[in-house]
């Protein structure tokens, strides 16, 4: 009844008896405990005691604070009968949410009608949450958004999706009026375990994981395994390595259970495409409820990281250093330093042989990555573990299974020379897993995502656009003025601000040089050069439509500026025949075969099958069916098997792997090459925008040296989009 809704303050003051006492419980309580009356969250309290001495020229303090927060794992959290968020908003009378885009699109439709059956108003923000977004600028602009929104720090915000909108919008939440709750409402596996009820909220910066944030953990966290059903594998793959720390260094319990559930895990996205399992159902709800208890038991007695012994940190030694550089997905990169440190351990003498081989099994079982190539470079994962140092408080404090699996212990001495002698130690054994150590899909480009490396380009992008508006705006006008009179007073000061070279020295240098900006692009340039090019046709949309509907990394197309190069390139050389190596989802296979005459060929060729797959249906629907021929399988072996058949192309487009572009380079020259033939080969100045420490970086300058160097070719490198360099043969 309306009566219940009341408050103790308000009901009082309809029985003055009852009032009498209420205000003179009041009273005493505001120095008692004013938490109790005049409350600013009920979520948090805190004490503090002050000591000064005689003359208040010295004075010492201590502070404590009381957090209550509940992790729930539940199923259906937002069928409208599930009535535990509906108890924290109605009180309020309104909801506003900080949700991931991706996850609005499949979900957003039942949170509206959750909090609308419950008579809740609700606001959402909907934010892009990819690992490239993990950055300050998308904090603040969820803090302007919570502004706006009229936000009070009494509200708990709602934020709904992955790892990244967990980290990003707690932290957000921890700088709004300096403290405002908020509850966790987990949709995937790494939120759902760690990053979700975790209270180290956080952002990227300067191409350092995490290098912002606060501790501020949420007040309700709740992991529902129905949004899982969702997930890609490759999302649900990389998430378990969170799960299997715990198990390693918390639960020998949990570690069995992996075991036995092993990849099904994947496949079934835990059990959510197969319901009718009861049994596996149960599993799969253990293994989030043990993973949780093990890692909660671990963080929130060191709310602050007030002391190192972390165990929940197994695996993150080593590898923060490396998982931008390489383009790794989070779960894959941890779970190489999982198995570094499990083969660290038995060197220790920390566990047996057989354990450290049964801990690389279930992470190999797991199609999660033991090995990653970047592991080669020493210099790196020194590099890594320098840092570690130095944000440990000057420790080490490496946590690895100690004893037994499922106890932690500890590594606090590890000396370079033992490092490589252990890290080539690790290879050697990881040899000996499928894919010598590799996982499924350990890129963030293997799953649809950006490169975690381009963090930040969208700010800079806003930036600049800002900066050339202004520039505009302040520029002389020269419409009055003859063309040497416009050069005279208006061109003398922006020509004084131009330091490039109009002939340059030769090349040599072992390494490409230091660029601070992880982009070529100037946002207004871009947009006036692709609105002044003719349009794509219909074909070539159809590939961009397709590849955003499938989730791909659109940056692997060459988009309308380059691919209307490519046509017109092949139309003015009279091109017949093309290699384009590396397909993608087509956008530059279309591109040349819209360029050549009829009876022309583009072959072009793509090892991923799936990428393939969503390729030629595009081409089998398009007007250029009959010139183009896909080849599925190893760049390398079509391109040698090409020769075998005295194949030869006018054109050869270099678009693949960029660590093999030497390769493709020799091959071509070798008498793919037809005679006037032009290699094109793309990316070429990526050698400046690649993360450093990204063998990719090193091995595209290693490419541009080798074609230098090469006195059969003269070469140009364009900077058309991020470079394409044109090669030729002398003649």
């Amino acid at each position: 009844s309306s009566i219940a809704k009341l408050t103790v303050r308000a009901l009082s003051k309809a029985d003055p008896e009852l009032d009498s006492v209420y205000s003179s419980n009041a009273a005493y309580l505001e120095c008692a405990d004013p938490h109790a009356v005049f409350p600013t969250s009920i979520y948090r309290m805190c004490d503090g005691h002050v000591h000064a001495n005689h003359d208040a020229s010295v004075i010492e303090g201590v502070m404590s604070t009381s957090i209550t927060t509940t992790i729930k794992i539940q199923t259906g959290v937002l069928n409208p009968t599930n009535l535990t968020l509906c108890k924290v908003y109605k009180p309020i009378g309104k909801c506003v949410a900080v949700v991931d885009q991706f996850v609005d699109e499949k979900w957003g439709e039942d949170l509206c009608k959750y909090f609308a059956h419950h008579g809740v108003e609700l606001t959402k923000l909907v934010y892009r949450a990819m690992e490239a977004d993990k950055d300050i600028s998308t904090v603040e602009e969820i803090l302007k958004d919570l502004k706006m929104h009229s936000v009070s720090r009494n509200e708990p915000v709602l934020i709904v999706g992955g790892g990244v909108i967990a980290d990003v919008g707690g932290f957000a939440t921890a700088l709004y009026h300096r403290n405002t709750a908020y509850v966790m409402l987990c949709t995937s596996i790494v939120s759902g375990i760690d990053a979700g009820p975790s209270p180290r909220t956080c952002c990227d910066g300067f191409g350092y994981k995490n290098l912002y944030g606060a501790y501020h953990p949420p007040v309700l966290t709740l992991t529902d395994r129905t949004f899982f059903n969702t997930l890609k594998e490759g999302w649900v793959r990389h998430g378990i390595a969170e799960i299997v720390k715990m198990a390693v260094v918390k639960d020998l319990s949990l570690f069995e259970l992996l075991e036995k559930a092993g990849s099904r895990l994947i496949t079934t996205k835990f059990g959510t495409t197969c319901p009718e399992d009861t049994e596996f159902g149960e599993m799969c709800d253990a293994i989030i409820g043990k993973a949780m208890e093990g890692y909660v038991k671990s963080e929130y007695g060191n709310l602050w990281e007030t002391h190192q012994c972390r165990p929940h940190a197994y695996g993150h030694t080593w590898s923060p250093g490396y998982e931008i550089p390489a383009g790794m997905l989070h779960g894959h990169a941890v779970a190489t330093g999982m198995g570094f440190g499990a083969h660290l351990a038995f060197r220790e003498g920390f566990i047996t042989e057989g354990e450290s081989r049964r801990i690389m099994k279930l992470i190999s079982d797991l199609e999660l990555s033991l090995w990653h190539p970047i592991l080669d470079d020493t210099d790196v994962v020194w590099a890594s573990q320098e840092k570690m140092v130095q944000k440990r408080g000057g420790n080490l404090c490496a946590p690895v299974p100690k004893g037994q699996i499922g106890v932690c212990g500890y590594i606090n001495d590890v000396s370079r020379e033992r490092l490589e002698k252990t890290m080539a130690e690790y290879k050697t054994v990881c040899q000996d897993f499928p894919r010598a150590g590799v996982g499924i899909d350990p890129h963030c480009h293997d799953v649809g995502l950006e490169h975690p490396g381009t963090t930040g380009v969208c700010k800079k992008k806003e930036e600049g656009a800002a900066e050339a508006a202004a520039q505009e705006a302040a520029a002389p006008s020269g419409a009055a003025l003859s063309y040497n009179e416009w050069i005279e007073q208006c061109q003398q000061q922006r020509a004084s601000s131009h330091t490039e070279r109009l002939a340059g020295a030769g090349g040599g240098a072992a390494k490409p040089p230091v660029f601070d900006e992880n982009t070529l692009f100037y946002p207004v340039v871009e947009a006036y050069a692709l609105s002044q090019t003719s349009q794509g046709s219909k074909d070539v949309n159809a590939v961009v439509e397709s590849t955003e509907k499938e989730g791909l990394f659109a940056p692997c197309m060459v988009g309308q500026l380059e691919g209307q190069f490519l046509k017109m390139f092949a139309k003015s050389t009279k091109a017949s025949r093309v290699l384009d190596v590396g397909t993608f989802t087509g956008y530059s296979a279309l591109s040349f075969a819209e360029g050549i005459a009829a009876g022309g060929k583009v072959v072009t060729l793509e090892s991923d099958v799936k990428i393939a797959g969503v390729a030629k249906s595009l081409f089998d629907g398009s007007a250029q069916k009959e010139k183009i021929e896909l080849v599925v399988g190893d760049a390398k072996g079509a391109m040698r098997k090409l020769l075998e058949d005295n194949e030869q192309f006018d054109i050869v487009f270099l678009d693949a792997d960029k660590e093999n572009y030497v390769t493709y380079y020799d091959l071509t020259m070798e008498g793919l090459l037809a005679p006037g033939g032009v290699i094109l080969a793309d990316n070429s100045l990526c050698s400046l925008v690649y993360t450093e420490g990204d063998e990719r970086r090193q091995k595209l300058h290693d490419f541009n040296e080798h074609v230098r160097k090469d006195a059969r070719v003269e070469q140009v490198v364009l900077t058309v989009r991020e470079g394409i360099t044109l090669i030729q043969p002398l003649a």
